[in-house]
């Protein structure tokens, strides 16, 4: 495959997975408050999954004759995120980052999907729309428990 915009797409989002995971640990590293024993744990699952998704992702980019980004200055330069102090976090201020990150990721994802039905990659197609059938159980679990 020859689209170099979609393969950067797929990159960023890897970058953007790194990112992610490392707030998620932050959180979890620095979680306080009442719903430490419900969140704490959740946090682990949520780790887990993205753990799985970089892995689908970069191994996806290689099956294309591609390479994956592999540098954390790369991951830096080109992800949607920002980052997030060390400090103690409540479970309601990490959901609601989450959150807005699940909301963050899904755009991107939608921007690799419509990339990957226009080369008509269908292996592309269905490793994203599983990963955004995800982040949208997500977002509304997590809207859900914040209201």
């Amino acid at each position: 495959m020859e689209n170099k915009n979609l393969v950067f797409q797929m990159n960023k989002f890897v970058g953007d997975l790194h990112v992610f995971k490392t707030k998620v640990h932050n959180f979890h590293w620095n979680l306080v408050g009442e719903h430490f024993f419900v969140i704490h744990p959740m946090l682990d699952g949520i780790m887990a999954e993205i753990d799985t998704q970089i892995d689908g992702v970069a191994e996806r980019i290689l099956m294309i004759g591609h390479r994956p980004f592999g540098s954390l200055e790369v991951y830096l330069k080109h992800t949607v995120l920002g980052e997030v102090e060390t400090k103690p976090y409540t479970g309601k201020e990490a959901v609601k980052h989450m959150l807005e990150d699940f909301k963050l990721l899904l755009a991107e994802l939608n921007i690799i999907l419509k990339m990957a039905e226009d080369e008509d990659d269908q292996e592309t197609i269905t490793l994203m729309t599983d990963i955004g059938a995800l982040y949208q159980k997500h977002i509304w679990m997590f809207g859900a428990w914040l209201a």
